[in-house]
């Protein structure tokens, strides 16, 4: 189709990168991606560099040469939508330079995420904040800590009852420290109990998911989060045991029905990458598991798009559930593809 907008993707060979190339395969809105890399990478194809055997990436976009990240460079190319799965120590200048260029930037990268004028979106949590960059020009919207948008996703159900506070314990994937990412010897038959900065990612980037726009710009939540991160031998999925602390009571069927009838705007247009049901509730004591689960979503293209939340205990105004999503396609690379769909469908891009 002649008509999809043209993209690009930043720091395509890593893991990220790589969820980026899969997810704009065949995409009905977006034409498959020119690919930027580091100067290890250029002039590679992706065949070369592929780390995620799995991934589902056409033959053509696996064989497409990979280009040196230089902003002047992909500043020329004209980009309608520019995907970010840019390194931290490079993505932050570089994203506010092809921004200021008029660029428009989807990034998955942390280093912009808390600036008042960048929108942190889930988009099925707070899709709201995306007025911010309506009106034309340059912009960055960022999606979160991938831990940080699996908690938003078992949340935003029970936002109807309040939420006054937040405990979790993550168990999140390899696949979260990149590839090669943790030494195998340090990750088999272990358990390591911290993870630098995550927690306090945790901390800062949910209260700013459900925060208002004032003035083009986001007030955060007064919700408080307390976090305990550690890194576990699963490859990908990221696994979060919750204790939320509600404003008031609330009976376990309501919940249960908060988190069943759960939809929101991706649904409401139908958009490709979003799931149908975006937070599936599971009945069975031992579920979700990243083996079983990790991948849950439908249809086909949001496969890895749902949040699976299960063990679900009410008592009085204390909710406990364990919520399960893919870190590196619903807790990356496919929540900024999702973003950039609304974006596109309400004539932003």
């Amino acid at each position: 189709m002649s008509d999809r907008l043209r993209t690009a993707v930043l720091g395509a060979s890593g893991v990220v990168g790589q969820r980026f190339c899969e997810l704009l395969s065949a995409h009905p809105f977006f034409a498959p991606p020119d690919l930027y890399g580091s100067e290890r990478s250029g002039g590679k194809r992706l065949s070369e560099v592929l780390t995620i055997p799995e991934a589902r990436i056409s033959g053509e976009l696996l064989e497409s040469r990979i280009a040196h990240a230089d902003a002047a460079a992909v500043r020329k190319g004209g980009y309608d939508i520019i995907f970010s799965a840019l390194p931290t120590k490079i993505a932050g200048d570089m994203e506010l330079e092809l921004a200021a260029a008029g660029c428009r930037v989807f990034t998955n990268a942390s280093p912009n995420r808390m600036r008042r004028d960048v929108p942190l979106v889930v988009p099925e949590v707070n899709h709201d904040h995306l007025s911010i960059v309506k009106g034309g020009g340059g912009f960055i919207v960022a999606n979160g800590n991938c831990s940080a948008i699996g908690l938003a996703m078992g949340l935003k159900p029970l936002q109807q009852f309040g939420i006054r506070s937040v405990e979790v314990t993550t168990l999140q994937a390899l696949s979260g420290a990149g590839y090669p990412g943790v030494p195998s010897l340090d990750a088999l038959s272990n358990v390591i109990p911290y993870i630098a900065e995550e927690e306090e990612k945790l901390r800062h980037e949910i209260p700013k998911m459900f925060g208002t726009v004032e003035s083009g710009t986001v007030k955060s939540a007064s919700m408080e989060v307390n976090a305990t991160c550690t890194r576990v031998p699963v490859r990908e999925g990221h696994t979060e045991s919750v204790t939320a602390v509600l404003d008031s009571s609330a009976s376990a069927d309501a919940v249960a029905a908060a988190f069943t009838n759960f939809r929101s705007l991706p649904q409401e247009l139908s958009l490709p990458t979003a799931p149908t049901v975006p937070v599936i509730l599971t009945q069975e004591n031992g579920r979700p598991q990243p083996l079983l689960d990790v991948n849950a979503g439908e249809p086909e293209r949001a496969r890895g798009m749902a949040a699976t939340v299960g063990r679900l205990r009410v008592a009085g105004n204390t909710v406990r559930f364990v919520v399960l999503t893919h870190n590196t396609i619903r807790g990356a690379a496919g929540g900024s593809v999702l973003n950039a769909e609304i974006v596109h469908r309400q004539g932003g891009v």
